[in-house]
């Protein structure tokens, strides 16, 4: 199996298992859900013998369990653990979305790469690497087409495949994710499936017309089965921490409700003080 069991399983969040060491607070353990903190995604939360777990690392490709308190547990010992399913599904909404995004990237932007991912506690950011102009207009059309494959309820899958055979597939981005993700010679890819839009007559469908998969990437991190469990998105904005490279920050479920709710409130107050109608207001602004 390439790549972390939280992975594999992202759902499993309760199991036990055997204690096969332990060095003070940190923990090891015989088989392990708990995902380590890799590739921009944070470690999961949860407990281990009723212990709040502070923080999962990942030592040698092994997860070590850091305990808030000193454990009696010990090594041979039998533990019920349990991984915070809140804070796991987000990183899950989360991570997909940054997929959902940088495929959208990809068909805006020509020359656009995944450079790196972080996720946060309250907002995630996507860093493309691209020599486009992203502007107020280009967020706006990232936004809409996100939400567009929320909606269209696309399936997400994982698999190990060859390395060779994923360096030969076309489509298939080995970028800022993808050491992660490798294993000897496998690698772990993550896909998000096609739907219309070559039908629809989409200006994000393939080059040729031809529908392909939104998103293929190399990824060792955990994701949602298919798009409609991200939940409402919003990109909240971009900048620029180096020379062609854009970071796109978006927020998902709660943060993303609350950021649509300010915008609208604004648009709402911009109507009345304008006293027009909102498709007018950008229209009435630019008038001397």
């Amino acid at each position: 199996m390439t790549g972390q069991r939280a992975a594999a399983e992202p759902y499993a969040t309760r199991f036990e298992t055997e204690v096969t060491a332990i060095d003070g607070r940190r923990v090891r353990l015989e088989r392990s859900h708990f995902y380590g903190a890799s590739g921009g995604q944070p470690a999961d939360r949860g407990t281990i013998g009723g212990i709040t777990v502070a923080d999962v690392r990942l030592v040698d490709g092994e997860q070590v369990h850091v305990l808030a308190e000193d454990p009696s547990i010990r090594p041979g010992h039998r533990v019920l653990c349990s991984v915070d399913w809140s804070f796991r599904m987000y990183c899950m909404r989360a991570h997909t979305a940054s997929h959902v995004l940088v495929g959208a990237a990809r068909r805006l932007f020509e020359d656009a790469t995944d450079a790196g991912l972080e996720i946060g506690p309250e907002t995630a950011h996507v860093d493309l690497e691209t020599t486009a102009t992203v502007d107020d207009e280009r967020l706006l059309e990232l936004d809409e087409a996100v939400n567009r494959v929320v909606w269209e309820s696309r399936p997400v899958s994982w698999d190990d495949v060859p390395l060779s055979r994923a360096r030969d597939r076309e489509r298939v981005a080995l970028d800022a994710g993808a050491d992660a993700a490798v294993e000897g010679e496998r690698v772990r890819l993550v896909t998000i499936e096609d739907e219309n839009d070559r039908r629809s007559g989409s200006r994000l469908a393939g080059s040729n017309g031809a529908a392909a998969p939104w998103d293929v990437s190399a990824c060792g991190g955990t994701h949602v089965r298919n798009t409609r469990e991200i939940g409402p998105v919003t990109v909240l904005g971009s900048s620029t921490p180096a020379e062609n490279v854009t970071r796109i920050e978006l927020a998902v479920g709660p943060q993303a409700i609350a950021r649509r709710t300010a915008e609208k409130r604004a648009a709402f107050a911009a109507t009345t003080a304008l006293d027009v109608a909102l498709e007018d207001i950008a229209a009435e602004l630019e008038q001397p």
